[in-house]
C-alpha cells in the first residue's frame, strides 16, 4: 500500500476532514497525576465517527471550521491519501511560539490505521516545523492508549509545564513536547 502525503490548500480542508473515519474502540485511557502518566477508567469505549450534521462538537463542520481557521492563520494541513481514500490528516503551526511548533491535529481514518499513515503525516509536519526553525513541537493528545503510544514512540514526553493556553483549551488531553 502506497501512502501519498501532500500539503492541502484551504479549498480541500472540508473534503479531507469529511473523508476521515475517526471512530475507534478505546481499551486504555490515561491521565497525568503528579507529573506521571497513570491509567484511568475508559470514559468512552467506542468513539463514533464525526457527526455528519449540525455544527456542534465532534461534527464535520466544527472540525472544518477549526482547521480552516488554523490554515488561514499560517498553519499547514497535510493529508495522506491511500489510493482514492483519505487515509488521514495532520495540521502543524510551524511558528506557533518560536522555536516551538504546534502539532495541532492528527486523525487517521480507521481503515488505514497501523499502516504508516500517522508516521508519514508526523514526518511531513516535523520536516516543515524544522525547516521553519522550530526545535521542538507541542502536542495535545487525546488520552487514549493508541494516541499516546504513537506520540511516545516519536520521542514525545510530558510537557512540564503544559502550555497554559493549550491546556485551558483541552484540559483532558495529555500535553506533550517533542524535540525536533
Amino acid at each position: 500500500m502506497t501512502v501519498e502525503v501532500r500539503r492541502v490548500d484551504l479549498a480541500e480542508v472540508r473534503r479531507v476532514i469529511a473523508g476521515i473515519d475517526r471512530s475507534e474502540h478505546v481499551d486504555v485511557q490515561y491521565e497525568v497525576v503528579d507529573g506521571e502518566l497513570r491509567e484511568r477508567p475508559v470514559q468512552m469505549a467506542d468513539i463514533p465517527a464525526w457527526y455528519p450534521e449540525g455544527d456542534g462538537e465532534f461534527t464535520v463542520e466544527s472540525y472544518v471550521r477549526e482547521q480552516e481557521r488554523l490554515v488561514r492563520a499560517g498553519a499547514a494541513m497535510f493529508a495522506a491519501f491511500v489510493g482514492d481514500d483519505v487515509g488521514g490528516a495532520a495540521t502543524v503551526d510551524p511558528t506557533f511560539e518560536p522555536p516551538m511548533a504546534w502539532f495541532a491535529f492528527l486523525h487517521v481514518s480507521r481503515p488505514h490505521r497501523r499502516s504508516g499513515v500517522a508516521s508519514a503525516l508526523w514526518t511531513a509536519t516535523a520536516d516543515l516545523a524544522r525547516a521553519s526553525g522550530a526545535t521542538s513541537m507541542y502536542v495535545s493528545a487525546i488520552p487514549t492508549g493508541s494516541a499516546l503510544g504513537f506520540y511516545l514512540s516519536r520521542g514525545c514526553r510530558l510537557a512540564d509545564p503544559p502550555h497554559p493556553e493549550l491546556f485551558a483549551h483541552e484540559p483532558e488531553d495529555i500535553h506533550l513536547v517533542c524535540d525536533l
